[in-house]
């Protein structure tokens, strides 16, 4: 299967790296060139990191198991992983799946920061 293009936009703010997906799927198209680019990250030393679904309007399964993996990568580091923007499709996919118990979400990107920035 071919990849498709991945749109991201990273921002460092103060310790905390924010990744926003630029894309209204997270999908297997996406999860693969999206989970090398999280585990780059977490290989380079960031412990904190903001996830911006702001944009996504559908998750499948590999999109679930890039963020999942993601966690728990950062979890064995010591780090954190949260998540922000996420629209009525994937809170309730959230907790459908009752991840919403897993990982926290926060309604937007600043607060989502300011959490992890302590």
């Amino acid at each position: 299967m071919e990849e498709g293009p991945m749109l991201v936009e990273e921002k460092l703010i103060g310790n905390v790296l924010v990744v926003k997906l630029k894309d209204s799927c997270l999908d297997a198209s996406v999860a693969a060139p999206l989970k090398k680019r999280l585990h780059e990250h977490t290989g380079n030393g960031c412990t904190k990191l903001v996830l911006d679904l702001g944009w996504v309007e559908f998750m499948d399964s590999s999109g679930l198991t890039v963020i999942i993996s993601t966690l728990k990568t950062l979890k064995e580091q010591g780090g954190q992983l949260v998540l922000s923007g996420a629209g009525p499709a994937l809170t309730s996919l959230f907790q459908l799946t009752r991840l919403d118990k897993v990982f926290k979400v926060y309604p937007n990107t600043g607060q989502a920061v300011r959490a992890l920035s302590f």
